[in-house]
């Protein structure tokens, strides 16, 4: 019968992950802002025609996109040894919502390419028929981005944030900003879809998003700097299988 391991070994696998996870913050962070920045070409009036004029960054804006989305899944894959203890299934459920989040970041993206490739044959195929198919496609990933990074990331922050409060693994008033921050993430969402669809006012987006957004940086400065709490009660619950043998001891966050 294998032994359970040390929770010394335990503490040092939650601390590399910690900060693994804390860069990932940043990097869909940043990826998704430059991404987004880098396709506005497809928001253009004339897109198909300004589209095929700026290929490579399109192209660019796509690839980033795609890290965005492989970034999101790293986050949930190595938080669910982690987040597994104090609570198997909402850490499972956490793991699955930010996987569907990715697949839908990754179907906005592709429809970038496509349209990019549709704006290459305007001249040899006709503006006629070819325009309405780039239309249903930019509002395809209009919808897919703002069910996955409005809806679906909200639905992910509360389950995460619950996570990290029940466990104290980060300071208490950080997960709470996390969950009051999901929870007016999805606030605004639901306004924005019965009141303005996927064109709502950006003010009413910054206030949405701001308060997430603002706690995500900050929990990922401190995965980076300190980690997840290393008390043992923290990183353990009966029956998580991990032995308290060489624990030591410090305080968990309040």
């Amino acid at each position: 019968m294998d032994l359970p391991p040390p929770a010394d070994v335990v503490v040092a696998s939650h601390r590399a992950a910690a900060r693994i996870v804390g860069v990932l913050f940043i990097v869909a962070t940043v990826t998704s802002i430059i991404g987004g920045s880098l396709l506005l070409p497809l928001d253009d009036q004339n897109y198909l025609i300004d589209v095929a004029a700026h290929e490579n960054q399109i192209i660019l804006g796509f690839l980033l996109e795609f890290i965005l989305a492989l970034s999101v899944i790293g986050i949930a894959a190595l938080l669910l040894p982690v987040l597994k203890p104090h609570g198997e299934g909402m850490a499972v459920g956490y793991v699955a919502v930010r996987t569907v989040e990715a697949t839908f970041i990754l179907i906005a993206s592709t429809t970038a390419l496509v349209v990019l490739a549709l704006s290459q044959d305007w001249g040899s195929a006709g503006g006629a028929r070819v325009q309405p198919v780039g239309s249903a496609l930019l509002s395809a990933r209009e919808w897919a981005l703002f069910v996955g990074t409005l809806v679906v990331f909200g639905v992910s922050a509360v389950i995460l944030n619950t996570l990290l409060y029940r466990s104290r693994l980060v300071p208490v008033w950080l997960s709470l900003l996390g969950l009051v921050g999901g929870l007016l993430l999805l606030t605004s969402a639901v306004v924005e879809m019965f009141a303005y669809g996927v064109d709502a006012p950006v003010a009413l987006q910054l206030l949405g998003a701001a308060p997430i957004a603002l706690q995500e940086m900050i929990l990922a400065v401190l995965l980076i700097w300190k980690g997840f709490a290393s008390a043992p009660n923290a990183i353990l619950s009966p029956g998580s299988g991990v032995s308290r043998v060489g624990a030591r001891s410090s305080s968990v966050y309040r």
